[in-house]
């Protein structure tokens, strides 16, 4: 695939993320509501626009033989931000301002390089919990803490388009 093709899956990742992004952002002001089933929801949309805004950056940089194979890599990495963060390398993520992505037992946490932490629930695990008996406990901060995370999300995102149209016209 040459940088164009790239491109235009990349872009249409962003703006995957961007409109979500922006879903979320509009819905959470109108709705200050702190349950179980909301929050599972949000933290659902949360982890699949952060994997759509990161998995771009791989299209741009990696090198695919035609759409088939860019498919298999984004399947191979999954759902998984550690996986993502290992395709991209650590100077990748810097230069989109993220200093650092680690894994706990449920969540991601993906530090900036103004040292904001964004929590992002492993998409695999909110979506199947309650199989495992696992259970959350909501204190009733999640509406202000995603509205942070949504602010520095945007911030990543503008970097990751930025960079985008940059390896589109320099192959880098």
């Amino acid at each position: 695939m040459n940088n164009k093709e790239k491109y235009e899956v990349a872009f249409r990742l962003t703006a995957g993320a961007s409109s979500g992004l922006n879903f979320l952002e509009d819905y959470l002001y109108d709705n200050q509501k702190t349950d179980i089933a909301y929050i599972r929801s949000i933290y659902m949309l949360l982890s699949y626009y952060v994997e759509l805004l990161l998995k771009s950056r791989v299209v741009m940089l990696g090198s695919f033989l035609n759409e088939d194979d860019l498919k298999k890599k984004l399947i191979k990495v999954s759902h998984n931000l550690i996986k993502i963060k290992k395709e991209l390398g650590s100077n990748e993520l810097l230069k989109i301002g993220i200093k650092e992505v680690t894994k706990n037992d449920t969540e991601y946490i993906i530090k900036t390089t103004n040292n904001t932490e964004i929590k992002v629930e492993d998409f695999i695990d909110i979506r199947y919990d309650y199989l495992f008996g696992k259970m959350r406990v909501i204190s009733g901060k999640e509406h202000k803490e995603i509205m942070k995370y949504i602010e520095y999300l945007f911030k990543i995102l503008e970097s990751v388009k930025k960079y985008n149209e940059e390896t589109l016209k320099t192959g880098k």
